[in-house]
């Protein structure tokens, strides 16, 4: 019930009732959502700092030692060489021995990097820096998402998912212009640009430069000076004449043509630019993601008629088995058995304690297993939904929203959204990110087109941006042998023959996010 009051103009006061419906959530559901949220490693650190704040709860170490003995780890580039420098000399290099080629190896691996790693080199400037609580959190998280060059592992709109795009830029901007400037891209040709433009905000930077950085460095090739001149300002001659420029087209302002000594001086500053901003620093310090959900195919000789060949289970690695303390269990019993007319003060407050210990661990312990079940169930639905990824592998993923795994499993799609944040999947075709299966799909005409090849029986094109994406990569690596790399555009025309349509502008969005360089580059 609410009551209010009103001030009327004869300055009479009035009492009024009024019964109002709201929803609210207890402080176990808020504790269940936020459990939820958490990766492998805050959750570990919660149950720890929850176990030593509660006596009631304790950690049950006999049984958690020798939980999910399969844990592996995958380094989070997913970027391995193949041979490190000394292999490589090694192998092509007979005139060392054995013994000695061993020798040689167990010295580099012996010695030191003394440098500083990225990471400690960067979050050194960041701490100093006056800036909110909520941008040094999340320029942090920026930070651990970069591999040994400098570059993202992790898409940047995972990190900043809810936040406002201005927000994102502001974080990014701050990252990008530490020392060494440059890092927080996507690859080695953001960077590249990031850098001239940091410039070009204290000294002069030549404007045919920035005009080659901004998504014309396929014009450097070959890399000779009068060609390079004739490709830029055939390229400018065409954008001054388009005849149906839309209104943003005729207002952008064009370059005027640059002369060979332009492109000249262009190359010089060019040069001077770092494509691998963290190579001074020390790599010894990586990232590792451990699975929280593993994917096994079961034999076709245990399966059930209609059973689906994978079993989902949710890895408990060094996740804490906890349990109520039996000894603190008794003690919460017997004071609270006394009578209140015979319990004195501190008895009473001990009484209180203990009980209200016990109710919170239960609570902490349902909120846990709650966590565990929800990430179970909805994992289960992925792999319903996904199959075909399952079975066949990336191409075939398709298209699959949090709304309807939320669905599925009968909870809000806010729930599913908390349950794919910092969790990974780990099956046959490697490990995944829980939000790689939630995937857009491509344009309607390839959806028509699927269907029309699975009612002929053939295979049906990819449907979904991932899918599309894993075919691009396919494509190129086919053809990386080819004397002439493919263009985005070739590749485009290859997609449409699979029944695959997208724009060439499309093709080089996905090239891009696949961290591809250009037909130029490659």
């Amino acid at each position: 019930m609410q009551i209010e009051f009103s001030q009327r103009q004869n300055q009479n006061q009035s009492q009024k009732m009024k019964q109002t419906q709201t929803m609210r959530l207890s402080q176990k559901q808020i504790q269940s959502l936020n459990l939820l949220a958490m990766g492998r490693e805050e959750l570990v650190s919660e149950i720890n700092r929850f176990a030593q704040k509660n006596p009631a709860l304790e950690i049950n170490v006999s049984e958690s030692s020798d939980a999910d003995t399969e844990l592996s780890f995958v380094s989070k580039s997913n970027k391995f060489d193949s041979f490190s420098d000394y292999e490589k000399y090694s192998s092509s290099t007979s005139r060392f021995s054995s013994e000695m080629s061993d020798n040689f190896q167990s010295a580099l691996e012996s010695s030191v990097d003394s440098r500083e790693s990225l990471s400690d080199h960067l979050l050194h400037q960041l701490n100093s820096m006056d800036i909110s609580e909520e941008k040094n959190i999340f320029c942090t998280k920026l930070i651990e998402n970069l591999d040994k060059n400098g570059f993202h592992i992790l898409s940047v709109d995972s990190i900043f998912k809810g936040k406002k795009e201005e927000f994102k830029d502001e974080c990014l901007k701050i990252v990008r212009n530490l020392d060494p400037v440059g890092t927080c891209c996507m690859n080695s040709f953001e960077s590249l640009k990031i850098q001239a433009e940091i410039i070009a905000e204290e000294k002069y930077v030549p404007e045919c430069a920035l005009f080659i950085l901004d998504g014309h460095l396929d014009f450097l090739e070959p890399p000779q000076i009068p060609k390079i001149t004739k490709k830029l300002n055939r390229f400018l001659e065409t954008q001054r004449s388009l005849k149906f420029a839309n209104e943003e087209q005729k207002t952008k302002q064009v370059p005027s043509d640059f002369s060979e000594s332009d492109v000249e001086d262009a190359l010089a500053f060019i040069k001077t630019l770092e494509p691998f901003p963290a190579r001074n620093f020390s790599s010894s310090q990586l990232n590792f993601i451990s699975p929280d959900v593993y994917v096994d195919r079961i034999p076709d000789s245990q399966l059930d008629d209609g059973e689906t060949p994978f079993r989902v289970r949710v890895a408990r690695g060094e996740i804490p088995d906890i349990r109520i303390s039996k000894s603190y269990e008794r003690f919460s019993e017997k004071m609270n058995s006394i009578p209140n007319d015979k319990k004195s003060e501190k008895q009473k407050s001990e009484a209180d304690f203990s009980r209200e210990s016990v109710e919170a661990a239960k609570s902490f312990m349902d909120s846990v297993a709650f966590r565990k079940n929800t990430l179970q169930r909805a994992c289960a639905e992925i792999v319903g939904s996904q199959l075909a990824f399952f079975e066949k592998g990336p191409r075939f993923l398709v298209p699959l929203r949090q709304k309807d795994v939320a669905d599925k499993i009968g909870v809000d799609v806010s729930t599913v959204s908390r349950m794919a944040n910092q969790k990974y999947l780990l099956c046959d075709w490697g490990l995944f990110e829980l939000g790689y299966f939630f995937t857009n799909a491509v344009n309607a005409e390839t959806v028509r087109n699927q269907r029309v090849n699975e009612f002929s029986g053939n295979e049906s094109a990819p449907t979904s941006k991932e899918g599309v994406k894993f075919e691009i990569a396919q494509l190129l690596k086919e053809h990386a042998g080819d004397k002439k790399p493919l263009s985005d555009q070739k590749i485009s025309d290859l997609l449409s023959a699979k029944g695959i349509k997208i724009a060439r502008r499309t093709v080089a969005k996905y090239r891009s996010e696949l961290q591809i360089d250009s037909s130029y580059s490659r």
